[in-house]
């Protein structure tokens, strides 16, 4: 995936430099993110994951490169905050971690925050779809890669010991900074905007960011023996507002 950015980043790079004469205009960025991780389901007798949203911030800036009347380059830095909320029914462990799944007499229950914050940096092609005296409709598409600056991941959770007449509740706490987890992530990126012309124009963008890499996240306490990473990827939509100069 790495390669198929960087050989997608110079064709881009090149076709700049083809079109050296093309209008530029920039501009700054501010939205709203809601993210969330997904990936390949485990098996529901082992556990459940109810996945939630997180909401973010999405704010940075552009360059724009109108190659022709209908088709523009764009590139951006932005600082997004990406992540999940989790909510697992645990049904089935790896006591012993010999691969051999132990039944617990009552489910366990945890809550997780994964929250990661990245610097992204999307490369994207424009093209007009519909251009009016008021505003203008554009579709985009194209890769981003994030590296991570920040991470929080905090585990609130309950496990349940059989007493003979019942269950003793054992609170579980975990927090870390996920350092384990990529330096990088790479994207697609997709969406549609609309720009309002005004004496300043406003551009009002919705934009579907995709993970390709596979995020290697912790799930139960680390001193549990059983505990496994488990993957997943970011995905993230974001309604951004923006102007330019």
């Amino acid at each position: 995936m790495r390669a198929v950015f960087t050989v997608a980043l110079l064709i881009l790079l090149a076709t700049s430099c083809l079109y050296a004469d093309a209008k530029l205009s920039w501009g700054p960025k501010l939205g709203f993110n809601l993210s969330q991780h997904y990936g390949t389901k485990g098996a529901e007798m082992d556990y459940k994951v109810r996945t939630g949203l997180r909401p973010g911030l999405a704010a940075g800036a552009f360059l724009e490169m109108e190659i022709s009347e209908n088709l523009s380059l764009m590139y951006e830095l932005l600082y997004t905050q990406k992540g999940s909320n989790e909510d697992i029914t645990v049904y089935r462990i790896d006591e012993a971690g010999d691969g051999v799944m132990v039944e617990l007499p009552k489910p366990a229950e945890m809550k997780v925050k994964y929250y990661l914050d990245y610097i992204e940096i999307p490369v994207v092609f424009k093209v007009k779809m519909m251009d009016k005296p008021k505003f203008s409709i554009f579709t985009h598409a194209g890769s981003a890669m994030s590296i991570k600056v920040k991470g929080y991941r905090q585990l609130d959770g309950k496990v349940y010991l059989t007493n003979g007449d019942g269950f003793d509740e054992l609170i579980v706490y975990a927090e870390s900074k996920l350092a384990e987890v990529n330096m990088f992530d790479f994207s697609f990126v997709y969406g549609g905007e609309f720009v309002f012309k005004y004496k300043i124009p406003i551009h009002l963008e919705y934009r579907f960011t995709l993970g390709w890499d596979y995020l290697s996240l912790p799930t139960n306490p680390e001193y549990d023996p059983s505990s496994k990473p488990v993957e997943l990827r970011n995905q993230t939509y974001s309604l951004i507002l923006g102007t330019r100069f």
